[in-house]
């Protein structure tokens, strides 16, 4: 892994001609915008998550992997100016622009998080930052659970970071501060999408812990691959209040059941330093979910009560939920489940990875729990899998928030050719999407990809 500021050549990261032709358009583009080339580019990828679905928030390690799908941004330092321009390179999003120094993000748009990532490092300093000139170019796609968002967000990041001359930050604080700075655009995610963004390593998942952050390099079984599919129903994890309310029902569950353990709730606030304060396994925690949460709705006035605290210290422990009841049983059984399949996961990868049958099961009973008991797949996503299963996968399951966007397949790699098809034939094909355009846009094999990194400008 290189280091975070060291400078890249083009060719070393895009070994295609198609991306390096994607480059000198975005610097022909930015040309064309602003009079003069940029003086600097930074990348950063998306990322798929393998398993470990909505339990980062919750303080438990995840195992996903970096995807050469990226944000890239193009930029340039204006000393004579005091304004920050954000631009697209595909003319559909609309540009921004503010003083340099009133840099707030007041709506969610596409560019807030661009404004996120500029905001989480500037906050670090002191200087008064000049003019800067800025054009996006992104080829992750959106809202489809493969953390467009956050991409974007990193990016920014970097982008701040470098100009600003913040060069001592290395990749795992910049991921925090990224996780933190999201949080401006009201999703209050618990890191994995900003860490593996940074942390990436080609050819390698990441399983990545938390507070602080650090990563294990992990090695995927041979024989297979992994393939992603959209189910064409796009959910941006800052739309409505699904998401934050699963990340505040996860917070009650571990104070409700702190409390019932005898211990200081205030002092736990997550899943995983509970488990962690009783010394339990993933499996231990379950058991004790099961004995000491009810299944059914919690209301808040039964919560209240349980906790011993006033309606404005309730209101501050749900952040920016909307719910009203809140299903703690069935949420915390979804967190330590997956907790456990994500440590057995990285055990057969590491001792046994022939079993891909095993891995596959894994992946099957992952998104049965995101269905069934953290309720955030849909009838597309149910589908898509199913066609997937049908078509030769070995496992496959939503991947990212839910509520639409994309599944990830585990797939032998000599079925590969025949499983595209099948499941282009059975999903895509009724919905009268071509078998280029499905192959292009919306189903792909990824493999491990490297993390973000600064680009040469071409000469």
């Amino acid at each position: 892994m290189s280091n975070l500021f060291d400078e890249l050549n083009v060719e070393d990261v895009y070994d295609t001609p198609a991306g390096q032709q994607r480059i000198n358009n975005l610097i022909v583009k930015f040309e064309a915008k602003f009079g003069e080339q940029p003086n600097f580019l930074v990348r950063a990828p998306g990322r798929v998550n393998l398993i470990g679905e909505h339990v980062d928030y919750c303080g438990f390690p995840v195992l996903p992997i970096a995807i050469q799908q990226d944000v890239v941004i193009a930029g340039r330092t204006d000393e004579t100016d005091r304004k920050l321009t954000v631009s697209n390179a595909d003319s559909s999003f609309p540009e921004y622009s503010c003083n340099i120094r009133d840099v707030q993000v007041k709506e969610v748009k596409w560019y807030s998080y661009v404004l996120a990532g500029y905001l989480g490092i500037s906050q670090r300093i002191n200087t008064l930052p000049p003019g800067l000139q800025v054009m996006v170019d992104g080829t992750v796609p959106m809202s489809a659970g493969l953390s467009s968002s956050s991409a974007l967000v990193c990016a920014s990041a970097l982008m701040a970071a470098l100009f600003l001359k913040e060069k001592s930050l290395t990749r795992e604080c910049i991921a925090e501060v990224c996780a933190k700075a999201e949080r401006y655009v009201g999703t209050e995610g618990g890191g994995m999408d900003q860490a593996i963004s940074f942390l990436g390593v080609k050819g390698k998942a990441q399983l990545i812990n938390f507070n602080p952050v650090r990563c294990e390099p992990v090695s995927l079984p041979d024989s297979v691959t992994f393939v992603v599919a959209n189910c064409m129903v796009n959910k941006w994890k800052a739309d409505g209040t699904d998401f934050n309310n699963r990340v505040a029902e996860c917070r009650l569950a571990a104070d409700v059941l702190a409390t019932k353990l005898g211990l200081d709730w205030e002092k736990v606030q997550k899943l995983q330093p509970l488990m962690v304060a009783r010394d339990m396994t993933p499996k231990e925690l379950l058991e004790n979910v099961e004995q000491h949460l009810h299944s059914g709705v919690y209301t808040r006035d039964e919560i209240v009560d349980i906790l011993k605290v006033s309606d404005s210290t309730f209101a501050s422990i749900i952040g920016k939920s909307s719910n009203e009841v809140f299903r703690l049983y069935d949420r915390a059984v979804h967190v330590a489940g997956e907790a456990a399949r994500v440590a057995e996961f990285r055990r057969l990868c590491d001792e046994n990875p022939a079993d891909v049958q095993a891995l596959g099961r894994l992946i099957d009973e992952s998104h049965d729990s995101l269905k069934v008991k953290y309720n955030v797949s849909i009838e597309e996503l149910d589908n898509l899998t199913q066609i997937c299963k049908g078509a030769g996968a070995l496992g496959s399951r939503l991947v990212g928030a839910g509520f639409g966007g994309c599944t990830i397949s585990m797939v032998p790699k000599e079925i590969v050719d025949q499983f595209i098809f099948k499941v282009w034939e059975a999903y895509y094909k009724p919905l009268n999407v071509s078998e280029e355009e499905a192959t292009s846009k919306h189903l792909f094999v990824t493999s491990p990809y490297a993390g973000a990194c600064v680009l040469k400008v071409p000469s």
